[in-house]
């Protein structure tokens, strides 16, 4: 009896920490158990590091080309709703009216700071055109069309604009806005649609959304207005845009362009060409807040 007594008072006398030793030199089925959830801690805690630095560095040092995908998702005459899945909610809309193709309303993304997306929709909610603005040197998302003889590419910040220009010199169009005051300016050439382009039309170009990558800047921002106002006087054109066919375009004009690579390109559905816009093609830099546009510095 006092033996038992004096086991029960060292038990007592033991700590926390040794009682459990105690209990596991007892017990083998715990001991695996215990070292089999210690396993499946250190190995999820390394999972969840692993996927949260990989997330950090892709969003940091590897993004462009989680959007690239997202951007080669996207085509005119998908839904809203398919803009929205890969881009999120639009952070513009505004009304157009007085349409052939009813009213539409402009939908102006920005998944990131380093580029635009712009949607017209119908009142289905159809995209019937829309345009991808790149700000950033470095975003190079790439767009292929076939313009009636052969499969062409088109890479923001990296086509000059005289390579994307020549599928078109002799059916297409130039559109284009200068201004000496602190106003959009843009120069688009578009590609009709035709039966070779299923009736798709296609445009490529520079907007003052987002700063111009010059290949060789040799022309100052007179030139340019002096060339704008001279053509825009020459045929013409009803209202401010300046709108001719493009194998009129001289020689001055070609270079002036050939300074930059484009930072916009822009496509239609079969039903619907670029008249959607009511000026210029893509995100409109007057419907954007001054804090998240380039707009002022950009430009020749």
């Amino acid at each position: 009896m006092a033996d038992r007594d004096a086991g029960r008072a060292q038990e007592k006398k033991l700590t926390y920490g040794e009682r459990f030793k105690s209990l596991t030199e007892r017990s083998l089925p715990l001991v695996v158990l215990l070292y089999v959830s210690s396993a499946v801690t250190a190995v999820s805690t390394f999972i969840t590091a692993y996927v949260t630095g990989g997330h950090w560095y892709q969003q940091h040092f590897d993004w462009q080309s989680g959007e690239y995908a997202k951007l080669a998702k996207l085509h005119a005459g998908y839904t809203l709703g398919k803009f929205e899945e890969q881009l999120g909610r639009p952070s513009i809309q505004a009304a157009i009216s007085k349409t052939s193709l009813g009213n539409l309303t402009q939908n102006t993304f920005q998944p990131r700071s380093d580029y635009w997306v712009d949607a017209v929709t119908d009142p289905h909610n159809r995209v019937v055109a829309y345009a991808v603005t790149s700000c950033n040197p470095d975003f190079n998302p790439s767009f292929s069309y076939w313009d009636g003889q052969q499969t062409r590419t088109v890479s923001l910040n990296k086509t000059p604009f005289s390579s994307a220009l020549s599928p078109v010199i002799d059916i297409g169009t130039i559109k284009a806005f200068y201004s000496t005051s602190r106003a959009p300016h843009y120069y688009f050439a578009i590609q009709p649609g035709f039966g070779f382009t299923m009736n798709r039309s296609y445009a490529w170009g520079l907007t003052n959304l987002c700063q111009w990558k010059a290949i060789k800047s040799t022309h100052s921002s007179t030139t340019w207005n002096d060339w704008f106002y001279g053509e825009w006087r020459r045929f013409n054109t009803r209202g401010d845009d300046l709108v001719m066919p493009a194998k009129e375009l001289d020689k001055l004009g070609r270079d002036l362009m050939s300074d930059y690579a484009v930072n916009t390109y822009a496509e239609t559905d079969p039903t619907a060409d670029f008249n959607v816009y009511p000026h210029q093609i893509g995100a409109d830099p007057m419907l954007i807040p001054p804090a998240l546009s380039q707009f002022f510095q950009s430009g020749p």
